[in-house]
């Protein structure tokens, strides 16, 4: 494994913003090696029981963090899939502290157009519509304005997979109750505390959970063509009165390594069958 070449054969980047969404991740790889790339880190290695080729990027927080460590990681790397992950708010009532999102698509949720009022005619948070935002990929040919960025189901189909395998893991073990559910990622910069304001956005933009990194990773990859996925383990739901707490974060990476190694079965020496 100590020749793979990370440039040239099918890998997986897996992304997290900080310490706490990384660091079990970094953990649990197998011959590890560290690559700066401007001011990113990325580590290269093998993870979970098959030995999937991963690349683990820690983005910084924010949306324009997350797009350059992405467009970095597609110009270094070419990977055949990017996986975002880490912790989110709830906005589903549905949901609690613990749960994990599979993104079945991400909404850049601060993409907004206002319409015309006057001066002095007050500022209606309302009144908006989602934005498209401009995509340029080359197989395309042309710019095209998206509102929102869909996952690869075929992906999505794997974390289901991989979330009735981990469920069953924690009950076996005796573990807390959780739920792993489909749904839309909400993401832009912005930590909405206001309960209105999260209803609203629920109700424009569909949202499970919001993030601050997954619309920018998934804008970039609709550029590249390359397959994405967000997953998010919700941190904190103030619509449920639940407060943050960051240590759910290890579970989600726990989640992931299931997630990769289920891959693992899929990779062949060129790319990911069926991805």
């Amino acid at each position: 494994m100590g020749t793979y070449d990370f440039k040239t054969q099918p890998s997986v980047v897996i992304q997290g913003a900080m310490d706490v969404e990384t660091e079990y991740l970094i953990g649990q790889l197998r011959d590890r090696e560290c690559i700066t790339l401007g001011n990113w880190t990325f580590y290269t290695g093998f993870l979970g029981a098959g030995g999937t080729p991963v690349i683990v990027s820690k983005t910084f927080q924010g949306m324009v963090n997350a797009a350059a460590a992405t467009s970095l990681a597609m110009v270094f790397f070419a990977p055949a899939a990017v996986i975002n992950q880490g912790i989110g708010g709830g906005h589903d009532p549905k949901l609690h502290v613990g749960d994990i999102v599979i993104g079945t698509s991400v909404a850049p949720m601060g993409a907004m157009m206002r319409p015309f009022a006057a001066a002095g005619a007050g500022i209606g948070d309302a009144d908006f519509s989602p934005l498209g935002l401009e995509v340029f990929n080359r197989e395309w040919g042309e710019a095209r304005k998206l509102t929102d960025f869909s996952c690869s189901e075929a992906l999505v189909r794997v974390a289901e997979e991989t979330a009735e395998k981990f469920l069953s893991e924690e009950k076996q073990a005796g573990g807390t109750k959780r739920r792993i559910v489909r749904g839309v990622l909400g993401s832009a910069d912005e930590w909405n505390n206001q309960l209105d304001r999260i209803t609203l956005l629920r109700e424009r933009f569909c949202t499970a959970e919001e993030d601050m990194e997954s619309a920018a990773t998934a804008q970039v990859c609709a550029a590249y063509g390359a397959p994405f996925l967000g997953i998010r383990i919700l941190s904190n739901t103030i619509v449920n009165g639940e407060d943050y707490d960051e240590r759910v974060a290890v579970i989600g990476q726990r989640f992931v390594v299931r997630f990769a190694e289920a891959l693992a079965q899929k990779i062949d020496g060129t790319n990911i069958r069926g991805i």
